[in-house]
């Protein structure tokens, strides 16, 4: 589902929603994403190899996959097997799944005790993106994340709650070149080392692997879009040093700034 242009006033939280079935043995190949996905298990049996982790599922799993994991499913063989999902972003989709008991960690989550729980992966209202439709689809996605909330809620809310300050900073103060992972422990004031198994506990990434990763997704955006110099991009997205800059940026994306502005950089940039 797209962002309505009309309604900029509302946040869209779905991204799409679905349902896979087959009868024979399948695969989907790896796929990296910056958004969250809730799956439920309906039908069979089969493997999530999260990361390169393998977690078997059966019919009443759920499965979180998190921002940047990824994700190879298999089916057993001569085995029907049928999930549905719904995918979803936003800081405060973020806050809420902090508060059950998913991680990048523990992805599997048992059956919920809650009456022909399948029917809350129906979220989308329709194709349309009225205002009416899109807060329907938002509020279907309140509601099924309310079950995790009740069912699967988190043992360590004090930790997450760490966490989710360190993110919420990161998020705002990124493109500052003082984010650095000392500024984030002393803003939300625990010590760097704690910070950082927490941090990369619950989020699978380190705290300056976050702060990179944010840097550079912006980085990206600004080099395809604009005509900025890549030394000017660096500083304006936190990073003083142009030369670490580009050693970051291939180091996530395979490839420099400047390839990277060449294969990307839009055909109508003046």
């Amino acid at each position: 589902m797209k962002k309505s242009d009309n309604y900029n006033a509302l946040s869209n939280i779905c991204v799409s929603s679905g349902r896979q079935f087959s009868k024979d043995s399948f695969e989907i190949e790896p796929a990296m994403r910056e958004t969250y996905v809730i799956i439920l298990v309906t039908a069979g049996k089969g493997i999530f190899i999260i990361d390169g982790v393998k977690y078997p599922v059966k019919r009443g799993n759920s499965v979180m996959l998190f921002p940047f994991t990824s994700v190879k499913i298999v089916a057993y063989p001569n085995n029907i097997f049928e999930y549905k999902w719904v995918e979803i972003t936003g800081f405060e989709i973020a806050v809420m799944i902090s508060r059950t008991n998913f991680s990048k960690n523990r992805p599997i989550a048992p059956e919920l005790p809650v009456d022909n729980f399948l029917q809350y992966f129906d979220v989308s209202d329709s194709s349309s993106e009225t205002a009416y439709s899109i807060c329907r689809t938002n509020g279907k996605v309140l509601i099924l994340l309310s079950y995790y909330l009740q069912y699967y809620p988190s043992r360590k809310s004090t930790e997450t709650n760490y966490v989710m300050q360190a993110r919420d900073y990161i998020d705002r103060k990124f493109r500052e070149t003082d984010c650095t992972v000392k500024s984030v422990a002393e803003k939300i004031q625990i010590d760097r080392t704690y910070l950082y198994r927490l941090f990369k506990e619950e989020t699978g990434t380190s705290v300056i692997g976050y702060i990179n990763q944010c840097r550079i997704r912006r980085a990206c955006t600004m080099l395809s879009s604009t005509t900025a110099q890549v030394k000017d991009v660096a500083l304006s997205v936190g990073f003083s040093d142009q030369l670490y800059f580009s050693k970051v940026f291939k180091k996530i994306n395979g490839i420099t700034p400047t390839e990277y502005r060449k294969k990307h950089l839009s055909d109508n940039v003046d």
